[in-house]
């Protein structure tokens, strides 16, 4: 049983935290997400899909599912957020903590607003659903891209696909490997590649990677640039207008990047009206497609507008 998951372990009651453990000797995949939604069965997801828990594991009709109580969400709550809600306000509305070893937990409910500063979520109560995310942290798994993309020094890359398709676990990996040539400066918005906790990322991002953790891409772009000189800016899922004005500034610095979206062609990207400006200011280099999970399936040379295939689509 990996690290990551023991830590997540951690969070749970012990009937839940039972039954995650059996779930896990159970499945042929890596668990990397466990549900809890109130009133409502327990569930795990892995690379085959979400799988509903009994006493012992995965359910099978022999047994009771599991269905989550107000208990038990408060249980996961106060431990990720160590016995001190309240300290953490920011995290608590932002609807996320990352924990210990990387885990990542999620939830939603009730939304506290303040109409009077733009509707401002100020916290989450009467919390309904959570969802613990197992960092992916896998080492080597970018070497082909890291390979064919920077093997003659460094460019701008955009890394692109559908929805889980793996751009977040590759880009993490990108990180790390440039991380221990260049200095580079880690936006990490929602504690995804880093992980951070206590200002201590979980996860390996290189020797020379400076983390802005929790920053807003254009807040934290913007400091990076001005404070600590990198050689690359790295941040994950671009796409909107504030984040085209911190990338261009990036840019006009001499900054290279290194970046992801949600996109499964060169087509899709050019009708995203923000990312086809980057495009056409010079941005990136290259733009790698991804597909099932992190498979590389083609790289498209963005100044000679080439495709250099590598496994086929």
């Amino acid at each position: 049983m990996n690290t990551k998951f023991q830590n997540a372990l951690g969070l749970f009651p012990p009937r839940l935290a039972y039954a995650l453990t059996e779930a896990k000797k159970q499945c042929c995949h890596d668990i990397y997400e466990i549900r809890m939604r109130l009133g409502r069965n327990f569930t795990v997801t892995d690379a085959v899909g979400e799988k509903e828990l009994g006493e012992t594991g995965i359910y099978f009709t022999r047994e009771r599912k599991i269905r989550i109580s107000s208990s038990d969400i408060e249980t996961v709550i106060s431990r990720a957020f160590r016995n001190s809600v309240f300290s953490y306000k920011r995290e608590l509305a932002s609807g996320y903590m990352t924990c210990d070893g990387g885990c990542r937990v999620g939830f939603c409910g009730t939304a506290a607003v303040n109409h009077s500063e733009g509707d401002r979520i100020e916290s989450v109560k009467n919390i309904s659903s959570v969802n613990v995310r197992i960092s992916a942290e896998i080492t080597g798994c970018a070497d082909e891209l890291f390979s064919r993309v920077y093997s003659d020094g460094l460019k701008g890359l955009l890394i692109a696909g559908a929805p889980s398709s793996g751009k977040t676990t590759i880009l993490r990996d990108l990180t790390r490997q440039l991380g221990n040539i260049y200095k580079v400066s880690l936006i990490d918005e929602r504690g995804e590649i880093a992980a951070s906790s206590d200002g201590i990322p979980q996860n390996d991002v290189g020797s020379f990677t400076d983390v802005f953790d929790a920053y807003g891409k254009y807040q934290g772009i913007m400091t990076a640039v001005r404070v600590m000189s990198p050689k690359i800016i790295v941040c994950d899922e671009i796409g909107s207008h504030e984040d085209l004005k911190a990338l261009d500034y990036a840019i006009n610095s001499g900054v290279k990047l290194l970046a992801s979206c949600h996109a499964e062609s060169l087509e899709e990207l050019k009708n995203k009206r923000e990312i086809y400006t980057l495009l056409k200011s010079g941005a990136f280099d290259r733009c790698a497609f991804l597909k099932d999970c992190g498979r590389i399936v083609k790289i498209s040379d963005l100044r000679n507008e080439k495709c250099l295939s590598l496994q086929g689509v």
